[in-house]
């Protein structure tokens, strides 16, 4: 499969830097890359770093594979085959240094250095699952939001930073109907389970727990476990 680079938005300029702590956590880090074309100009040195080792599976690995070597070798003059191939890549854009190439799972930003005398290529990879969500503004606390309580199965409603909840006269007696309420209501103001889990916890456990950040949650609201690889995904 063919790859292109393409130019990375203003706003994505910072994906194209090492990003640490719960910045690298919120954006779904997998690790990075960095390569150069060695003195010849026409070798490939390369050396991985991980950031999140438990989002590094063999799919992503597999494809991450592909991307480069698709880079390295397909088309007339892929950029990655040499420097001259990679200066020349360069000089087409010279106001442009970062480029991305996104897949449904993963989102690849590339910085590329045009200056010989220091490493040519850095790659950052990251996880869809909390890139995507993040740069939407997802993770971060909706102002109010439906939801269910856990033991009766009201329907409720939440305000951000306030203690407790809002009884609502629609609800019914069937929990699975109250749950299937609240989340057309919510999907109609833009909001998913993860936020609509956080601000559950927020009302009832303090707004400044962990378990208030709608990023410690996947995308079907279940909480994801930290630094914990996928099952039956083990490590290389």
């Amino acid at each position: 499969m063919a790859y292109e680079l393409l130019l990375a938005e203003k706003e994505e300029l910072n994906l194209c830097f090492r990003l640490s702590g719960e910045a690298a956590e919120r954006c779904g880090v997998i690790g990075y890359l960095r390569a150069d074309f060695g003195r010849s100009g026409k070798e490939f040195y390369t050396t991985w770093f991980d950031s999140q080792p438990h989002l590094k599976s063999y799919d992503f690995k597999y494809k991450f594979d592909e991307l480069i070597n698709s880079l390295r070798d397909d088309g007339q003059k892929p950029p990655f085959a040499s420097r001259d191939n990679h200066l020349a890549f360069c000089a087409a854009h010279p106001s442009m240094t970062c480029f991305k190439v996104a897949t449904l799972d993963y989102s690849f930003y590339f910085r590329l250095n045009p200056h010989q005398g220091t490493y040519d290529i850095y790659c950052f990879a990251y996880d869809n699952r909390w890139l995507l969500p993040e740069r939407a503004g997802q993770h971060e606390l909706p102002n109010d939001c439906f939801s269910v309580m856990p033991h009766s199965g009201d329907l409720i409603f939440i305000v951000m930073g306030e203690k407790g909840y809002y009884p609502q006269g629609e609800s019914t007696s069937d929990p699975a109907v109250n749950r299937q309420i609240a989340t057309a209501k919510n999907a109609l103001l833009g909001i998913t389970r993860a936020q609509e889990e956080a601000m559950l916890a927020g009302s009832m456990l303090g707004w400044s727990v962990p378990a208030a950040n709608p990023w410690n949650y996947d995308q079907n609201g279940k909480p994801r476990l930290p630094n914990q690889p996928k099952k039956n995904e083990p490590e290389r």
